[in-house]
């Protein structure tokens, strides 16, 4: 089935033209003046991009968030010992920020924990 549309302006009339004053036109937005000298590498640098974070094809267990490579924190507490790292190479969730750790970084921690009892066994830690 078609239909057929009709104009879609309202044109006035002349007479009522006249009389209806003109509805006030939205004023443009200016741009500014961009230097394109100043955006020219000096001495041979070579502009460079920000790399595109690199995403995970799967999606967060916890939120359904999209997963991209970064840091997050890891710290171990137990029998009176205390193991922080600030920043362990992970898949971080970009909404709720829950880690994903790749299995080399999780045998990393287990091998420092483990060093860490054999101190504690020993004595000295």
């Amino acid at each position: 089935m078609l239909l057929k549309a009709g104009p879609r302006l309202y044109v006035p009339s002349p007479e009522t033209a006249m009389n209806v004053p003109a509805p006030p036109r939205p004023r443009g937005v200016l741009r500014p003046v961009v230097d394109l000298d100043a955006t020219i590498p000096l001495g041979g640098q070579k502009a460079t991009l920000p790399a595109a974070p690199e995403v995970l094809p799967m999606r967060c267990l916890r939120c359904q968030g999209p997963v991209e490579r970064g840091t997050a924190p890891v710290c171990l507490e137990g029998q009176g010992y205390r193991l922080v790292w600030e920043q362990v190479p992970a898949w971080v969730c970009t909404r709720c920020e829950l880690a994903y750790f790749e299995p080399h970084e999780v045998e990393t921690v287990r091998e420092a924990l483990r060093a860490m009892r054999a101190l504690k066994s020993v004595g000295l830690a």
